[in-house]
C-alpha cells in the first residue's frame, strides 16, 4: 500500500515505513485539540520531534508588511527552543521579506511543503542578509516550510535544519500533515473568533499537572518533568532548569510514559490533561 499525496512532486510514503505510523499518529492527535494554541502546540511538538531538526517554529506574517520589511511576525511556539526567541524575532523581522518560501505561499497560496534548498540555491541562500544575520547565526542551513494566508497572515510551520537538503518523503510528510490539520486549524479559529475566549482551557491544566501527580499515578518528579515538557522546553533545557542531567531526564519521561500508557511526548501531555479534566469534572 502506497500513500499518495497530489502535488508535491508526485511524493510518496509506504504504509510499511515508520514515518507514515508517525504522521498518522502525529494528524490523529492533533486533530483531538480543542484550542488553537493546543493545535500549535502538537504540531510543532509532533513535526519537530517527527524529523531530525534544530527546531520547529510557528510563524505568523503580515502579508501587507512583508514586502516592505520588516515584517510583523509572530514565533508562537517552538519545539527545541535553543534559539533566543526575542533576539531572534527582532533579527527575522528586519529580514524575512527575503524569505523565498513565504514570498511563494503569498503569490501562489500554494499548500504544499518546500524548503530553501528547493527555490534556491546555497551559494544565493548564503549571500542574502536573511542567512548572514539571522540563519548563519542559529546554525541553520536549510528550512523547509509549509502554510497559508489567512486575514491578510501568512500562518506557517518551519522546520529548520543545521545541513542543507530536506528528502522528498519529508516534504511528503509535511505536506500531507498540513493539508489534514490546518482546516481543522481554520475551524477552531472560527470557534475562537465567534466565541471571543482566549484558549486558556490547556495553559491552565498544564499548570495544574504537578499539583495532580497523585491523580495521574506519576511520581512529583516526572509530573514536574512532564510540566516544562508541556511548556515547550527540550531535554536540555528540562535538565538546566532542574539541575539534572539529560540522561535523568530522558529517564524520568520514559518512567511517565510507562505509567501514562503512552510512547511520546504529545500523548503524555494531552493524557496529562484529559486525566485533570475528568478529576475537575468529578469534584
Amino acid at each position: 500500500m502506497i500513500l499518495k499525496l497530489n502535488g508535491g512532486k508526485g511524493m510518496s510514503i509506504s504504509s510499511n515505513d515508520i514515518v507514515l505510523e508517525d504522521v498518522l499518529i502525529l494528524i490523529e492527535e492533533s486533530l483531538k485539540a480543542t484550542t488553537t494554541q493546543a493545535l500549535r502546540q502538537s504540531m510543532v511538538y509532533g513535526v519537530g520531534a517527527l524529523m531530525d531538526s534544530v527546531s520547529c517554529v510557528w510563524t505568523e506574517v503580515d502579508t501587507d508588511l512583508f514586502e516592505e520589511g520588516p515584517a510583523t511576525t509572530t514565533i508562537a511556539d517552538i519545539n527545541k527552543p535553543e534559539i533566543d526567541v526575542p533576539s531572534a524575532l527582532v533579527l527575522f523581522n528586519q529580514y524575512a521579506w527575503q524569505h523565498p518560501i513565504i514570498e511563494h505561499i503569498i503569490k501562489t497560496d500554494d499548500d504544499a511543503a518546500f524548503s530553501i534548498s528547493d527555490k534556491l540555491s546555497r551559494k544565493d541562500f548564503n549571500s542574502l542578509d536573511l542567512y548572514q544575520r539571522f540563519y548563519k547565526t542559529q546554525n541553520i542551513e536549510d528550512q523547509m516550510t509549509v502554510g497559508y494566508v489567512d486575514d491578510n497572515n501568512v500562518k506557517s510551520l518551519l522546520v529548520n535544519r543545521t545541513s542543507w537538503g530536506f528528502s522528498d518523503q519529508e516534504r511528503c510528510a509535511l505536506t500531507h500533515i498540513a493539508r489534514c490539520v490546518f482546516p481543522f486549524y481554520r475551524l477552531l479559529k472560527d470557534k475562537e473568533r465567534k466565541t471571543q475566549q482566549p484558549p486558556s482551557l490547556v495553559t491552565a491544566n498544564i499548570n495544574n499537572i504537578m499539583l495532580n501527580s497523585d491523580h495521574l499515578g506519576l511520581t512529583f518528579r516526572e509530573a514536574e518533568l512532564l510540566t516544562h515538557v508541556a511548556q515547550g522546553k527540550c531535554n536540555k533545557q528540562i535538565a538546566d532548569v532542574c539541575c539534572i542531567s539529560e540522561g535523568t531526564v530522558r529517564k524520568h519521561l520514559e518512567n511517565a510514559y510507562r505509567r501514562l500508557q503512552v510512547n511520546n511526548r504529545i500523548c503524555a501531555v494531552l493524557k496529562c490533561i484529559e486525566k485533570i479534566q475528568h478529576v475537575t469534572k468529578a469534584i
